[in-house]
């Protein structure tokens, strides 16, 4: 079976309604490995008709998330919902979490005209003193901190920002070429005093992190980011492939 990315939400506000809602059963039931509750109960806690919540669970059979059988309870399978979220994948954060069902929302707390500077700037192979833009955004999902990501682009000349801007937006209009891939490094880090106040957490709490370089087609490295994630509202998965002879040695 392909599984593929969760749908992208519709724009009929009702269905949307049902379709978050629906999605909230379903992480919680990947979670605790039950099954959803039944058609009734479904469409009495969210308020919606049988059809509005059929069609909402259509698109979610459709990836190969939950399995529906005739006289049966209905099913979550968690790889299929684990490979919803695809680190392969690249979705704008809010974006992402509007997919999976959260209310999401995301704020600027800091932009400013900055440099590279040396680490920054081995990384992307420029000078450390490399004029550059330096934005610090946090997303919530629910009301919750779920990413906080420190973007930085270089740029020559001038380059008006107001600080709303993705940083993909951004690196376009510095450079005047789309971001089309990324070297993109996970880790885990706990967070110093900054973070943790950022993060509406205590100090040492755990971290994932991503270390991105956006390319360009042209081969040039457009911007670098850092972003901090909390692994209890999203979580990443991959796919490798497994190259014969299979049980090699």
């Amino acid at each position: 079976m392909t599984y593929l990315p969760l749908p992208h939400p519709q724009r009929d506000t009702a269905h949307l309604h049902v379709q978050h809602g629906l999605l909230r059963f379903v992480r919680e039931a990947a979670r605790d490995q039950s099954p959803l509750p039944g058609e009734l109960e479904l469409t009495a806690r969210l308020g919606c008709t049988r059809q509005q919540l059929r069609n909402a669970m259509s698109e979610l059979e459709a990836q190969g998330i939950v399995r529906r059988r005739q006289g049966t309870v209905t099913t979550v399978d968690p790889i299929a919902l684990r490979l919803s979220v695809r680190l392969e994948e690249q979705f704008e954060h809010a974006d992402l979490l509007h997919r999976l069902g959260y209310r999401a929302e995301v704020e600027t707390l800091d932009s400013r005209r900055s440099s590279l500077g040396s680490r920054v700037g081995a990384v992307m192979e420029l000078p450390e003193s490399t004029a550059a833009i330096a934005m610090r955004r946090r997303w919530r999902a629910d009301g919750a901190v779920a990413m906080i990501a420190d973007d930085v682009v270089p740029y020559e000349g001038e380059l008006e920002h107001g600080g709303e801007e993705s940083v993909f937006r951004l690196a376009q209009r510095a450079w005047g070429e789309p971001v089309i891939w990324e070297v993109t490094t996970p880790g885990v880090t706990t967070l110093n005093a900054e973070l943790a106040v950022l993060f509406e957490r205590g100090e040492g709490a755990p971290v994932v992190t991503f270390e991105m370089i956006g390319i360009g087609a042209s081969g040039r490295r457009l911007m670098h980011s850092i972003e901090y994630h909390d692994p209890d509202i999203v979580s990443y998965s991959f796919v490798r492939t497994v190259r014969p002879p299979w049980g090699g040695h």
